[in-house]
């Protein structure tokens, strides 16, 4: 039983050793896969890179237990240096296909210089024990002659055969054509078995392994390598070469490898697993998974989750890809939206009129259709135009309205303290021109009210291109904002943003003196009025005459003094107005222009001289004057004139009886009428010089009232009387300038 006991414990001991053996064993083989190189490896060689698991010099590569190996020798010899793996010069590595682009110049030959002498070069490829095989699918077995049976064998047990044959017809000429597909004319190619690590290349003739070659005097060398399946391209030229004719061309072999050791395997399918918790074997990088290699051989490669690149075999070498970066991609990950990087992915945000596509989800399709988004667009081009026409119309508006303003006076009026509406402001004070007190051929006149509820008229004149014109109404405003009397009508301000400024003054109700005397074409009735106010308005209307002509440091001639030019306000108080084409003058001088006028009233010898002088306003005040005696137009039945015919009647009889008005007429006035008649006929003297002044007419009027009995006067003042009810304010004189 002793013996027994000690058995099963010596064998339990043994079970344990073999057990801490087997582990001991692991984790030396897994230390070895998990290995990373120092920091001081270099990196490339030449302008090859070499990454890991490949490196170059001591513990820079991985180097499994079973003889894995990944060192490379950089052969600095060369400038610039070039890697090598044994015989085959490096030209490139792939670390996600597991590739390694490789070149050699030896190529095996056999060359004939009689039918029955050749030299011949065979070779072999040994790969066994290492991590490389050769690639089945990128590479191909090419033979190149006339008379050629290119053969391989190959596999370490030497049970792999294949090879090919080649003709030309008996004449180079009869081979393919450059460039064709090596299908046995000139040059044969077969593909390769997996799973080479070893073979050998060599030669038969005829197809019977005879020394002889018939085609030995037109193609003299036979050629056999394997290459890169894309590299070899037919040339008739090939055929005719010597044993050295392939040497300092380099041949391109692609080889496969991987991760090899002991059979080593993925310990499941990870497929695009990312975040491994424990890495497995080589794969050590964070975000990196294993893949079974399946095409050549057994092994795994390790390759970076979705979203990341760089070298898996690297602890943290995968790193996040930004797939927003556009010299990542070729096309924008994102169509009609806008990414956004995430770690190991990216996030597509549609643009504003887009949603994601059903089908894709990184697609953005646009929420309307081509045919609605050219409506909206057409819609929104048209409304942007319009916005745009109306943004012009409107500056060009208001840029006119400076150029009028500026045209008009507008910065000389502004100094001298004038009121200056705006066109919108006039427009609203008229009512938008809603009540007409006059019209004539020069424009027409509105009544309307201010914002402090001041009755005015506004005189807007009609459109005329006659710069003269719009001077006189510049020296209108100009004049009449300089003269500050109780009986000239008050100048309220102006307006210059139109084409033909326009006129605000203070609205005076019984309209002008002519349409009080003789009525208008409206038909409004006539007023009845004593001599006691016509004399009243005389002098009132000679007293602002008379200021103008001597109180002011300037002379001002009215120039356009008439019937029609005089206002009356509700009280028969006269309001001298229409200063269009007067004239500040200086004190002594007098004034040459020619000035339209109205030629009824205008003195014949400013007629013909042009001369304007205080004696003209004179001459023309005396024309007034006949009207207020006789109640008849300057102008009167049909084409009679007041002047002439008074001044006849005059003459034959001193007092002109009969021209004078019967409402007034009564022997107790006779002397007072007499008086105003020879103040008249005095006014209108043809010399200049024998004319009265201003302020003697004013003189002579003052006596001529007092030569109204005072009991008459009195009477008189009663009888005014309203010869209609109608009580309206026309100012017709205003549209006749």
């Amino acid at each position: 039983m002793a013996t027994n006991k000690r058995v099963v414990e010596l064998e339990r001991c043994m079970l344990i050793g073999v057990c801490l053996l087997l582990l001991c064993l692991l984790h030396t083989a897994e230390a070895q896969l998990m290995q990373h190189p120092p920091a001081d490896c270099p990196e490339t060689c030449g302008n090859i890179a070499i990454p890991y698991p490949f490196g170059i010099g001591n513990n820079c590569s991985l180097l499994g237990p079973a003889g894995d190996d990944f060192t490379v020798v950089c052969n600095d010899s060369y400038n610039p240096p070039r890697p090598f793996r044994g015989d085959y010069e490096i030209t490139g590595i792939v670390l996600e296909e597991g590739v390694l682009n490789a070149s050699y110049t030896a190529v095996p030959y056999i060359c004939y210089s009689s039918p029955n002498t050749s030299q011949q070069f065979t070779m072999s490829f040994d790969l066994a024990g290492s991590p490389f095989l050769i690639s089945t699918t990128g590479n191909k077995f090419t033979a190149i002659g006339c008379n050629t049976l290119a053969m391989i064998i190959g596999k370490e047990d030497m049970t792999y055969f294949t090879g090919c044959i080649s003709y030309c017809g008996g004449d180079v000429q009869k081979a393919a054509p450059d460039g064709s597909p090596c299908s046995g004319l000139g040059c044969c190619q077969t593909e390769l078995t997996p799973e080479l690590s070893f073979l050998n290349v060599t030669w038969g003739v005829d197809g019977h392994n005879d020394t002889t070659n018939s085609a030995w005097d037109y193609s003299p060398c036979s050629y056999a390598f394997i290459a890169d399946k894309n590299w070899y391209s037919f040339k008739r030229e090939d055929l005719v070469g010597n044993a050295n004719y392939f040497d300092k061309k380099g041949i391109p072999l692609v080889l496969d490898w991987a991760i090899r050791s002991n059979g080593s395997s993925c310990p499941h399918e990870s497929g695009k697993m990312a975040n491994p918790v424990v890495p497995y074997g080589a794969c050590v990088s964070s975000h990196s998974y294993c893949v079974n290699v399946t095409n050549n051989g057994h092994g795994y490669l390790c390759n970076c989750s979705d979203g990341y690149h760089g070298n898996p075999y690297l602890p943290e070498g995968c790193i996040d890809i930004n797939e927003c970066d556009p010299s990542t991609y070729k096309e924008n990950p994102c169509p009609g939206g806008t990414c956004h990087n995430l770690e190991g992915g990216y996030k597509c945000k549609c643009n504003f009129g887009r949603r994601k596509d059903r089908k894709n989800n990184n697609s953005c399709q646009p929420v309307l259709s081509k045919s609605a988004t050219a409506l909206i667009a057409t819609i929104c081009a048209i409304a942007i135009s319009s916005i745009v026409l109306i943004f012009l119309r409107m500056e060009y508006e208001k840029r006119k309205l400076r150029d009028h303003f500026n045209k008009n006076g507008g910065q000389l009026l502004k100094n001298i303290g004038i009121k200056i509406f705006t066109k919108e402001e006039v427009g609203k004070i008229t009512n938008n021109y809603s009540i007409i007190l006059g019209k004539g051929g020069f424009g027409e006149v509105y009544k309307g009210t201010t914002n402090d509820n001041q009755q005015v008229a506004v005189k807007r004149s009609i459109a005329v291109d006659d710069e003269a014109r719009k001077k006189d109404f510049a020296n209108e405003v100009t004049i009449q904002s300089q003269i500050n009397h109780k009986n000239v009508v008050r100048l309220v301000g102006c307006c210059l943003e139109t084409n033909v400024p326009m006129l605000v003054s203070a609205y005076i109700p019984k309209g002008s003196l002519h349409d009080v005397l003789h009525g208008n074409g409206n038909h409004v009735a006539k007023y009845n009025l004593t001599l006691q106010v016509r004399l009243e308005i005389a002098i009132e209307s000679a007293e602002a005459l008379a200021y103008m002509h001597s109180s002011a440091s300037q002379k001002i001639l009215h120039g356009d003094v008439k019937s029609s030019n005089i206002l009356l306000d509700d009280d028969f108080k006269p309001k001298v107005s229409d200063f269009g084409i007067s004239r500040l003058i200086s004190i002594e001088k007098n004034h040459t222009n020619f000035v339209v006028g109205d030629i009824n009233y205008i003195d014949p010898v400013y007629m013909k001289t042009g001369i304007l002088t205080e004696k003209s306003d004179v001459y023309s005040f005396g024309v007034v004057l006949l009207e207020l005696i006789t109640r008849k137009k300057a102008r009167y039945d049909g084409n009679n004139s007041l002047p002439i015919n008074f001044v006849k009647s005059y003459m034959t009889d001193s007092q002109a009886r009969e021209m004078l008005d019967d409402d007034i007429t009564s022997p107790e006035v006779m002397d007072c009428l007499h008086m105003i008649g020879r103040i008249a006929v005095q006014s209108l003297k043809e010399d200049v010089d024998e004319r009265p002044t201003m302020k003697h007419v004013l003189e002579h009027l003052h006596l001529a009232r007092s030569m109204i009995p005072k009991s008459t006067s009195g009477q008189q003042s009663g009888r005014i009387l309203i010869a209609s009810g109608i009580n309206q304010a026309i100012v017709r004189f205003l549209t006749s300038c």
